[in-house]
């Protein structure tokens, strides 16, 4: 019986918001998981929405995109679903998945593979070793190096959307996601990493059957209507190995380096050893892990593809609402 709680549709979610006008409408809102809360939660805040946002089920710890998508058809004005997009936005309606995520007006999608696509903005990573170190000092060219990056993998990204699109297993996401990790940690000073990336690429479109020229062309062309280009492959690449095995793979030395430094100054400039102490002491309570910086960075809103999502979310507005959202009788 206690699974029937997460099939109220958005009709019973209405009859009940009509009973409390007093409180404002309140939309029910359900993502993949608990982690997924506080991003949909400030995006809804900026579009002057109030929600209630729940992970996948209210009633199991059963989690996930399949979860969510698993209450499909009780959505609707007072109930909506939020998901991330994996490969779906880009195989355009290919699957059955694809074509809920991308035509379902009641269902909202990352744009980006996942989450941590967002959370590894380029643009935003100065800002994050900034609140990391509490040093103000640009050592790395993070969205070149991002930029260079994406340009690496962008033909294997082709390849692994090929195979996606194809169901082919003899080239899956997991190899993919393998093929393009950092294996070591980033010399900030070399692009040591990035040849090695290089010849790992090219290695492994080696070995793939290939594709041929025309369906490569036909593919970017398709890609970059929507808005895929060799400098932004790293947006829709998976989440958690951008975020592992790349950006922490520099930002990890740049942390430990601004530190040092710090700490190496604050001796240079003692007065005596005490103060010395003092000083040291004042800056470690002051200093904040860097990967927990970025789990909670927030600094991407400039960034096209969240445009994408706010605007979706002003025509559900439109389309639902012929007043703001939380208005009273």
């Amino acid at each position: 019986m206690s699974g029937l709680i997460d099939k109220i549709t958005s009709d019973f979610f209405e009859a009940q918001n009509a009973l409390n006008k007093s409180k404002g409408i309140v939309i029910e809102v359900y993502v993949e998981n608990e982690d997924d809360i506080p991003f949909w939660k400030d995006i809804f805040e900026r579009c002057e929405l109030q929600t209630k946002i729940h992970p996948a089920s209210k009633t199991s710890l059963d989690r996930g995109k399949t979860e969510v998508l698993k209450q499909i058809n009780d959505v609707g004005k007072m109930k909506i679903l939020c998901v991330d997009s994996d490969y779906d936005y880009l195989l355009e309606g290919y699957t059955d998945v694809s074509k809920i995520v991308n035509d379902n007006p009641y269902v909202f999608q990352t744009y980006t593979y996942s989450i941590e696509n967002f959370k590894c903005y380029a643009e935003s990573l100065h800002g994050v070793v900034v609140k990391a170190t509490l040093q103000d000092e640009q050592l790395f060219d993070y969205v070149g190096f991002l930029k260079s990056y994406s340009s690496i993998i962008y033909d294997l990204f082709i390849y692994s959307l090929h195979h996606e699109k194809e169901q082919s297993k003899s080239f899956t996401m997991a190899d993919f996601s393998n093929t393009i990790k950092l294996l070591e940690q980033v010399d900030v000073s070399s692009s040591k990493q990035l040849k090695k990336l290089k010849e790992s690429v090219e290695k492994k479109i080696a070995t793939l059957d290939q594709i041929s020229d025309k369906q490569i062309s036909q593919f970017k062309e398709a890609l970059q209507s929507l808005g895929v280009t060799p400098e932004n492959t790293y947006l829709f690449i998976k989440g958690h190995t951008l975020y592992e095995n790349v950006v922490c793979m520099f930002l990890k030395p740049i942390e430990r380096y601004l530190r040092s430094k710090q700490f190496k100054q604050i001796s240079e400039l003692k007065k005596d050893d005490e103060e010395a102490t003092d000083r040291r002491n004042q800056y470690k309570k002051s200093l904040i892990d860097i990967e927990f910086v970025l789990r909670h960075n927030t600094n991407y809103y400039d960034c096209f593809l969240m445009k994408k999502i706010l605007s979706d979310i002003e025509n559900y507005k439109t389309m639902n609402f012929s007043r703001s959202v939380g208005e009273t009788s």
